[in-house]
């Protein structure tokens, strides 16, 4: 009898560790972070395209486009950036496989009303 409380002990510990590294694996976010829902200059010179999606992995992004068109990744860290707008750093552009360098703004880049300094600033995929 004392052995088969100690088992089944051992059997209890064991599952219950097992259920707690499922659930840690099961929250932690793939390292995608998404920008949904700005306006986003992709290249200097190029219209604007509204309602915009941008996928970032690690420094690099992946995708670039119109929501309708860019899948959102489930397990990732979202941004809603609607209202704003967000454009490359001087000399990039907002396409796969290039820096995630951009700028975001609460304006039009075309300067009405006047931009000042940028909302915020992401450097190689990483929020400054």
């Amino acid at each position: 009898m004392r052995y088969c409380v100690f088992s089944m002990y051992k059997i209890l510990l064991f599952a219950a560790c097992l259920s707690s590294l499922a659930c840690q694996s099961g929250n932690q976010v793939s390292g995608l972070k998404v920008l949904i829902g700005a306006t986003a200059v992709l290249q200097a010179g190029t219209n604007p395209i509204q309602d915009s999606v941008i996928v970032i992995s690690g420094a690099t992004i992946r995708a670039a486009g119109i929501r309708k068109d860019v899948p959102i990744p489930q397990d990732s860290e979202r941004t809603d950036l609607t209202g704003k707008w967000v454009v490359p750093v001087s000399g990039g552009q907002i396409a796969p496989g290039e820096p995630a360098d951009l700028f975001i703004l609460n304006a039009s880049p075309s300067g009405a009303p006047a931009i000042g300094a940028p909302a915020r600033r992401m450097i190689h995929g990483q929020w400054n």
